[in-house]
């Protein structure tokens, strides 16, 4: 039987370490990758299923126009939403009213 040279053993040794170290450092950053691809899906999903929807009862919020201005209204009756500029459009259309004294206040 031949003897082996520790030395030669030592080597192969740390060629098998550094492999090990190398496919590890690999799958981590494949299974890093796979997560954040798989966290994106599920963000996109979730916005997906509530968009458009009242946050008190879950229904499909309808889009009317009043005024001229396109809102999205509750079918049960929970709300209204608009964008700041559809606020402002009816505001200054209706100063006097509770919304436009709220949003333009009289100076004093």
């Amino acid at each position: 039987m031949e003897e082996r040279d520790p030395f030669v053993e030592k080597l192969h040794e740390k060629e098998r370490a550094e492999e090990d170290v190398y496919f590890a450092k690999r799958d981590r950053e494949l299974i890093a990758r796979l997560r954040k691809v798989e966290s994106e899906n599920q963000r996109r999903h979730i916005r997906e299923l509530a968009y458009m929807r009242c946050p008190d009862c879950g229904a499909r919020l309808k889009r009317e126009t009043r005024y001229g201005v396109t809102i999205e209204e509750c079918p049960g009756g929970h709300g209204l939403w608009l964008t700041e500029s559809e606020m402002h459009t009816l505001t200054k259309r209706e100063r006097s009213s509770w919304i436009g004294r709220y949003l333009y206040p009289p100076r004093i």
